[in-house]
């Protein structure tokens, strides 16, 4: 791919026009990933006061010993029915169960007892004793959200309390009623930041959800973040009112809404993309471990798993529950400060910040001009290899840039834009990763150098020829995709396992249909007609075996998990190059670039389309890193150097291996 016809000429301007537009996204994308560095530390307040309390910890102390830690905030959840009565500021008990108690036992409060008495005790209804002002103010604004005023009466309007609530014992055990008061106060007393959890009602309208922003912004401004929880797994509004919660966080523009991290499709909360796409730039991702998972854990893999999201998926809210545990001589109160204190301590040596989460607002690189001239990069590749092939011909020129064009438009016009990115940018990548195997075309018919050293250099620099290459391709799907919602793992780049799958494919189907690359055949039909021996036809089941579970096992909602010695392996590379590098790369496609030109052609016929498999999975995979767009810029440029080097080193050591075979030195 040295030369290019002058017909072609036009394609190679418009290309390198796309190009710089690309870069001018990534340089945009650098600049706003580098402002959004702050990260909150959160604690879950109800899995932290019930350990505290089992422990005869005191809870205030120990969140001021947090706090110095590092710990920035405070997750406060709703009370719910079913836990009315716990903090032994008030009791429930249904109308029917009241009844049977007096039955047994006299009936001390008076109100209560006169309503058994005159047989006024409603059997369906829910009677609330309250002994705690704050407690009884909340209960009644919680319960005129949830239900009509008729449903709900105020027996006593002076302590202790009575209200009575006419509705069924196990809808009034997850209704939500509100944040504790007391928990608001603690968290502005300790100065830490207010993360409240908010439940869904779906007969929630625009009043009712206004309402409980107020009742938390009245006690305490400074709320950061709004996390929503309950049975249901939705977000507040949904499903037909998510435009009023939209508004309700327009009206607070320094609250965030948290997008709770997961790799299951079905545990993502109901209506979270659609409030995401209605308040853009507003968003942070949320990491937690789950209690059961985290009971499993150590303590180095929990404050890792943390780091690791921060740093690499973008996470810029830690939501922390306590680590049950005692690590050596700590106590389980100082082993929690420990990990608080680690956690912090290596983000700040990242290069981040604690407080208040920033997310990635609406930016530059986000200008639909500029990203609909990076898409132009796709065609004008299309138009380079159709040349390159011999097939160009100005019509299909005119319809591939027509087409790029048409689709980037009507995805823009329909307000589905992310779909039609996703499209261009995968056209993009297989294209480019065509190109990067292209210009390993004169490394297949080379003779391999006469010394080890020049040997090695030609190597790296054919190595470095198709990772330069497949970087172009990165860089047109990074200008093509980088949305705030794609940074944030709202809208995803759909085609990423493609990117990994097609390459290798492409790859293999050159080495055997392109007689440039002289793997044997002279007629493509000579490939199909070519007996198979046995020992093919296992590495071919071998093979697709492997290529099957490479798939299974990208992305990180893989249900493959890693091997023991997988995860060992990672840790030491992450401790050692702080990013880690990608196995597909270092191992397999890194050191097939390097070791084709050091056979001999005997050999490279041999095996060539084993390398070419190997080739087209490291191509596939320089680009497919750059796909996942949740990671920042600067950290998977650093994880293709790392693979770079380290690989290498790899292809160095076969090449010296092979270079002392006895059959490589009869053959020379």
């Amino acid at each position: 791919m040295t030369f290019f016809a002058p017909r072609t000429r036009y394609a190679q301007v418009v290309l390198i026009v796309a190009l710089l537009a690309s870069l001018a996204v990534a340089f945009f994308r650098v600049r706003v990933e580098s402002h959004a560095n702050r990260v909150e530390l959160a604690m879950d307040f109800t899995d932290f006061d019930a350990m505290a309390r089992s422990y005869d910890y005191n809870p205030a102390a120990f969140l001021i010993a947090l706090r110095r830690a590092g710990l920035t905030s405070l997750a406060l959840t709703e009370e719910l029915g079913s836990n009315v009565g716990y903090d032994g500021k008030a009791y429930a008990i249904t109308g029917a169960a009241l009844v049977n108690q007096a039955r047994v036992t006299p009936i001390l409060d008076p109100e209560l007892s006169q309503l058994v008495r005159s047989h006024r005790v409603d059997a369906g209804a829910v009677y609330l004793l309250v002994s705690d002002e704050a407690t009884y103010r909340r209960y009644r604004r919680a319960l005129a959200l949830h239900f009509s005023s008729r449903s709900v009466r105020v027996l006593r309007a002076s302590r202790p309390w009575l209200l009575e609530a006419r509705t069924q014992i196990d809808y009034f055990n997850a209704t939500a009623l509100g944040i504790p008061t007391d928990q608001i106060e603690l968290a502005r007393r300790l100065g830490l930041l207010a993360i409240p959890r908010l439940q869904n009602d779906e007969r929630f309208a625009a009043p009712q959800i206004d309402a409980m922003f107020a009742d938390v912004i009245r006690f305490d401004p400074k709320v950061s973040t709004v996390i929503f929880f309950g049975l249901s797994n939705q977000v507040l509004g949904y499903p037909d009112h998510l435009p009023d919660t939209a508004d309700a966080f327009k009206v607070h523009p320094s609250i965030n809404f948290g997008s709770i991290e997961s790799y299951d499709t079905s545990q993502v909360q109901k209506g979270n993309d659609t409030l995401a796409r209605l308040i853009p730039g507003r968003t942070v991702r949320v990491q937690a471990i789950a209690k059961t998972e985290l009971d499993k854990l150590k303590l180095d893999d929990v404050v890792g798993r943390y780091v690791l999201g921060v740093r690499e998926r973008n996470v810029r809210v830690v939501y922390l529950r306590p680590w049950p545990h005692q690590d050596g001589d700590l106590s389980i109160e100082a082993t929690n400060v420990e990990m608080v204190k680690a956690i912090a301590q290596e983000l700040r040596a990242a290069g981040l910040r604690l407080g208040r989460a920033t997310p990635i607002p609406q930016y530059h690189g986000n200008n639909r001009g500029l990203v609909g001239v990076a898409a132009l990069a796709v065609p004008s590749i299309f138009v380079l290899l159709l040349d390159f092939f011999g097939w160009y011909r100005r019509r299909i020129a005119v319809a591939a840039y027509g087409v790029t064009v048409l689709v980037y438009a009507a995805g823009v016009l329909a307000h589905h834009d992310a779909a039609a990115r996703s499209g261009i940018a995968l056209a993009g990548a297989l294209f480019f990763a065509t190109a990067a195997l292209l210009v390993l075309l004169p490394a297949w018919n080379e003779a391999p150098a006469a010394s080890y050293g020049t040997q090695f250099a030609r190597s790296a620099g054919w190595m470095l020829a198709a990772t330069g290459v497949a970087l172009l391709g990165a860089l047109v799907v990074v200008g093509i995709m980088s949305s705030p919602l794609a940074m944030e793992e709202i809208e995803r780049f759909r085609g990423v396992r493609l990117v990994l799958a097609l390459p290798p494919l492409i790859a293999l189907a050159l080495v055997l249909f392109d007689r440039r690359f002289d793997a044997g055949a002279a007629r493509a039909r000579d490939v199909f007609l070519s007996p198979v021996l046995s020992y093919q036809l296992l590495a071919g089941i071998a093979i697709v075996a492997l290529g099957a579970l490479m798939l299974v096992r990208s992305g990180n909602d893989s249900d493959v998990s890693p091997t023991s010695f997988e995860l060992s392996l990672r840790h030491v590379l992450t401790h050692v190059l702080s990013v880690r590098p990608r196995f597909k790369e270092f191992l397999i496609g890194f050191p097939c670039m390097m070791l084709l030109p050091a056979l001999l052609q005997p050999h490279r016929r041999a095996i060539g389309w084993l390398l070419a498999l190997g080739i087209g999975v490291g191509v596939g995979d320089v680009i497919d890193t750059f796909s996942h767009l949740h990671t920042p810029i600067e950290v998977s440029i650093l994880r293709v150097v790392n693979g770079l080097v380290v690989g290498a080193i790899v292809g160095c050591i076969l090449i010296w291996i092979y270079r002392r075979l006895p059959i490589a030195r009869v053959a020379q």
